[in-house]
């Protein structure tokens, strides 16, 4: 446990002891991760109720006693999962802003429909610290923006590093890095907007493009790992992690062709902490949205021998509780072709059968255009818009997802050429 990390659990155990003077008291109101309502623990709302088992409402524990709905908000520093008030070391809003870690990223991506038209997006913004990558002292920031026209089936990217962003503020929480500007409520309600202006997109295809969405969440926030902390690869330092996993996005998508009015889905992804990317070589990354509620994230990292060495994910249900999946035998993964890289070194494993054990998962995940790659001067990587079916158990399931995958071609930050 790096001195960071002992120093959050060392402050959240202290508030708990607090609160649970505070509850002794009779006087306990709090807030949490998930944004708690500050309602007086355990009240009675004088809803008539009939007994049922405990579940969550937002970050709120209801449960029917004598006949009437208890509420009971989850404490600072806990978050409700499964009708339980489970430890956190993620605190919302304050862990929305910017860090002071070595790596750092807000990352949008969805899927958007305009008059039957469909379009993928990938809107990021990074914080690096710049020692590993230049072998200079400061921060460094990348944006990066795509759009992936799944009806004609292109893909449009352009990318920037910074050395001195425009906007960077935690109150209120505005990232705004070149061609790309999030205004961060805090709580999933957020503004989010890249462009890729004319002359700028990488592969010289037809420019310009502006994605501007407001995205709102349809299920609370799922905090990855249990408690907030994901370990990054076997031997590299952990990162904070926490996603929403189902917004609401609604807004325009500007075109080479004209302006539309879109409305769809989308997934947010922000991760911060005492590691680096170039401490190993690189990992696969999947989030899948299935038609009927539930979410799954999953990643796996591998070692510079190209060696599986550790995999992890969440399952997130309906009503937004989450089951984490850790371990070598959590899943399995299988690609069924590959795609060499035209502007690379890079080959990409693609279209991947999934299967995972819990719940009698079988998901097929397919691309929807090969040539998704970002490719830049820092670390190429392919991040594709993909499409879901399969089975869980008995039920049918079909869905939309995102794809990463990094580690398959030499840039910057991965110089050894891959084996």
């Amino acid at each position: 446990m790096n001195s960071k990390m002992a120093t959050r659990w060392l402050t959240l155990l202290a508030s708990l002891m607090a609160m649970g003077c505070a509850s002794q008291a009779g006087s306990a109101t709090a807030t949490d991760a998930g944004g708690g309502d500050g309602q007086t623990v355990g009240a009675t709302t004088g809803l008539p109720c009939t007994p049922t088992p405990a579940t969550c409402d937002g970050n709120d524990v209801l449960t029917c006693v004598d006949g009437y709905e208890q509420r009971q908000p989850c404490e600072t520093g806990t978050y409700c999962n499964y009708a339980a008030c489970v430890p956190t070391s993620i605190y919302l809003p304050h862990d929305a802003a910017p860090h002071k870690e070595r790596s750092e990223w807000w990352y949008y991506t969805g899927h958007l429909t305009s008059g039957g038209h469909n379009w993928g997006f990938e809107i990021t913004v990074f914080q690096y610290d710049m020692t590993s990558l230049l072998n200079q002292p400061g921060l460094g920031y990348m944006c990066h923006v795509a759009v992936v026209d799944k009806d004609i089936r292109e893909h449009y990217h352009t990318d920037s590093i910074s050395m001195d962003p425009q906007t960077w503020t935690s109150t209120p929480i505005v990232l705004e890095v070149d061609n790309c500007r999030f205004e961060l409520g805090g709580d999933g309600r957020d503004h989010i907007r890249g462009q890729i202006p004319k002359g700028m997109e990488k592969d010289h295809k037809a420019d310009p493009w502006l994605i501007d969405l407001t995205v709102e969440p349809k299920k609370r926030v799922t905090i990855h790992g249990g408690d907030g902390i994901i370990p990054m690869s076997a031997n590299a330092g952990t990162s904070w992690y926490y996603s929403y996993t189902r917004l609401a996005a609604q807004g325009t998508l500007s075109t080479p062709g004209g302006n539309f009015p879109v409305t769809g889905q989308a997934w947010m992804d922000h991760q911060w902490g005492q590691f680096d990317i170039v401490d190993f070589k690189g990992w696969d990354w999947w989030s899948l949205q299935f038609d009927d509620g539930y979410e799954i994230m999953l990643f796996q990292f591998f070692d510079w021998n190209s060696k599986l060495v550790s995999q992890a994910g969440t399952i997130v249900d309906p009503a937004g509780n989450t089951t984490e999946l850790d371990g070598l035998d959590s899943f399995a993964v299988k690609s069924l072709r590959s795609w060499p890289s035209p502007h690379t070194d890079g080959i990409y494993p693609l279209d991947w059968d999934l299967t995972i054990p819990k719940m009698a998962w079988q998901i097929a995940v397919r691309t929807s255009v090969d040539d998704q790659e970002m490719w830049n001067f820092a670390q190429n990587y392919w991040e594709g818009e993909t499409t879901l079916s399969g089975t869980r158990g008995t039920d049918s399931l079909t869905g939309v997802g995102y794809t990463e995958l990094t580690g398959y071609a030499t840039d910057a930050m991965d110089p050894v050429k891959k084996p």
